[in-house]
């Protein structure tokens, strides 16, 4: 059996939900292997794993914010939604999306350049933007 999943959004990690189902096929006696997926949204970096970095950013609603982003051999991984994502103003439910801005994002691929990466990566998901 592979356990193949991405999160359950608000309750959760696909990690979680992978471990979930490999305990309930084990205890029916079959194997199963855990393969937690993401679809460029929240969650990402965590399913890639790996060290990242942690910078401060514009939030989507022009608040401070603390996003994480990885840089490994001249390639950046950016996720939008750590810097511009729907979990830093509430969720879905009231998000202004015509308001909320990806400045934060930008600010993330800026550094990533600055500090030398030649190929940007950015997960695009789980955005509180319509741009």
């Amino acid at each position: 059996m592979l356990a193949a999943v991405d999160k359950f959004r608000g309750t959760a990690t696909a990690a979680e939900v992978a471990q979930a189902i490999a305990v309930a096929c084990q205890s029916l006696g079959h194997d199963c292997v855990e393969m937690p997926l993401a679809d460029g949204g929240e969650g990402t970096l965590q399913v890639l794993g790996g060290p990242n970095r942690t910078s401060q950013v514009e939030g989507p609603l022009g608040l401070p914010a603390t996003a994480q982003w990885r840089l490994h051999d001249a390639t950046a991984i950016i996720e939008m939604a750590q810097a511009s994502g729907l979990q830093l103003v509430g969720g879905a439910e009231g998000n202004d999306a015509v308001l909320a801005s990806t400045v934060g994002t930008g600010q993330l691929i800026d550094e990533a350049l600055a500090l030398g990466a030649r190929r940007i990566i950015v997960c695009v998901g789980g955005s509180a933007t319509t741009d």
